[in-house]
């Protein structure tokens, strides 16, 4: 009778512990799955975050580069303005070095002239 009651009591004992660690995981799946829901709720909130500075950061490069178009095509602008300006100026040296030849040309042709007279 002793014996019977000892397996009795162990199987008991066992049934218990299947029961409890039952209890246990039961309780655990729910606590995870709640740490669950809050890691992804805390994700969820930083992917939104992270996009918003990423649109920002999107914004800010668009208008960077519309920045940088305006002043290469004012760049270019005044480039084209300093050449204009550099070709006229060589335009008027040139004439007035072609004066000062002509001068010249005629200076040294009056001055053979005469001295072939001479």
């Amino acid at each position: 009778k002793l014996a019977r009651e000892e397996q009795s009591s162990t199987l008991n004992l066992h049934q218990l512990d299947a029961q409890w660690r039952a209890l246990l995981r039961e309780a655990k799946t729910q606590e995870l799955r709640r740490d669950v829901e809050i890691l992804s709720q805390t994700f969820a909130r930083v992917m939104d975050c992270k996009d918003s500075v990423i649109e920002s950061l999107v914004r800010d490069l668009e208008e960077a580069e519309e920045q940088h178009a305006r002043a290469l095509r004012s760049h270019l602008h005044n480039i084209d303005r300093l050449l204009q300006l550099q070709r006229a100026r060589l335009a008027c040296l040139e004439e007035g070095y072609g004066a000062h030849l002509e001068a010249l040309r005629m200076e040294f042709e009056a001055e053979r002239f005469a001295a072939g007279r001479g």
